[in-house]
């Protein structure tokens, strides 16, 4: 179900996201949005597909819309690698989606305390919410985050549509074939 997901990560060009500034990454580590993205600089701009969205011609946030479909998000953090100490998304609203792809053991996703296992296993939780950090693994690691800006609530423009039957509705939990 997730193998056209998975092979669009293995042969993605990775590269270091150098505006994000608060991460450290380690070396082969990355974390970067594939998805819409509000311009810092300029307070007041509508949220538009990301400089790596469009390098990407939109296909791995065209792949997540298709596979969770009835799942609202504007947001497609892929990551690489990507160890994070224990935070909340405080730029999130609502539910997000992870799920893990690749070829590693261990790496769960622990949330309030309690590990979950996200490879090949999509998992819904409310990052801004609650807590979370990624345990140590072995092996290559790929993960994809689908959640929602709060800098669509707080500009109160709506992103653009990639496809013509993009909608915001309910959340699903799990994939769609």
């Amino acid at each position: 179900m997730f193998e056209n997901l998975e092979k669009m990560l293995i042969d993605y060009k990775w590269k270091l996201n150098k505006h994000n500034k608060t991460t450290v990454m380690r070396k082969g580590q990355f974390s970067l949005n594939v998805g819409k993205t509000a311009h810092w600089a300029k307070p007041g701009k509508p949220i538009l597909p990301s400089v790596l969205m469009r390098e990407n011609k939109h296909e791995i946030y065209n792949e997540c819309k298709r596979l969770f479909p009835e799942h609202p998000f504007d947001c497609v953090m892929i990551n690489k690698n990507f160890k994070c100490p224990p935070h909340k998304d405080k730029n999130n609203i609502g539910d997000s989606i992870i799920i893990g792809l690749g070829d590693y053991n261990g790496g769960d996703l622990v949330v309030e305390g309690k590990g979950h296992c996200l490879l090949y296993s999509p998992f819904v939780f409310n990052g801004s919410q609650q807590e979370h950090w990624v345990e140590d693994w072995t092996g290559d690691r790929y993960t994809i985050v689908l959640c929602k800006s709060k800098f669509k609530s707080m500009r109160g423009s709506a992103p653009p549509k990639t496809d013509e039957n993009e909608t915001d509705v309910a959340p699903q939990i799990g994939p769609r074939p």
